[in-house]
């Protein structure tokens, strides 16, 4: 045994890391969902549009403006109508994430600082009066790694430093899905 020095700690023995237990959760019975119409056979979609992309717009958001605000204020700013998302990097504040459909949404909130947005997709489309509104979703982590994911709240998310935002413009054709297929 090696001698201690005069004055140092005596080392405790290391203790046994405690084994990795994996929790099983059981899955619940599967109900089947009803089969789609014969007409939508394969597809959920609810919206088919044709058209080609235009211009592209690299943007800076700044500090404290929110981002959903910040991106339809981009949008309205060069004449975009319609858009999606190609890429970003940047962090938020705080962040407020919901999920879910209308009233069941669940709605959660992140407080910072310093929240990191891993992901960011969307559309932008104009409403009745042609304004732009955007739809973004996406996945953040905060300071301890955590990851939530959901659609970004309007007013609930202000950028922290700085948000760089590629976005590709969408020009759809003015004639639907179904009226284009009846004439081909």
């Amino acid at each position: 045994m090696a001698a201690r020095k005069p004055g140092a700690k005596p080392r405790s023995k290391p203790t046994a890391k405690p084994a990795l237990r994996r929790r099983t959760v059981p899955k619940p019975a599967a109900a089947r969902p009803p089969a789609p119409p014969a007409d939508r056979a394969g597809t959920l979609a609810t919206l088919v549009e044709r058209g080609r992309y235009g211009r592209m717009v690299l943007a800076r958001i700044r500090p404290n403006v929110d981002l959903v605000a910040g991106v339809e204020r981009i949008c309205a700013a060069h004449g975009i109508a319609y858009a999606v998302v190609r890429s970003a990097v940047g962090s938020l504040v705080d962040a407020a994430l919901g999920y879910g459909e209308d009233e069941s949404m669940t709605l959660v909130t992140v407080e910072g600082p310093g929240i990191e947005i891993l992901t960011l997709t969307g559309e932008i489309r104009p409403d009745d009066a042609g304004k732009p509104v955007a739809a973004l979703r996406g996945t953040i982590s905060d300071s301890d790694a955590t990851v939530y994911g959901g659609e970004f709240v309007r007013g609930g998310n202000p950028i922290c430093i700085t948000l760089e935002i590629v976005l590709q413009e969408w020009l759809p054709e003015l004639t639907s899905f179904k009226t284009q297929r009846a004439r081909d």
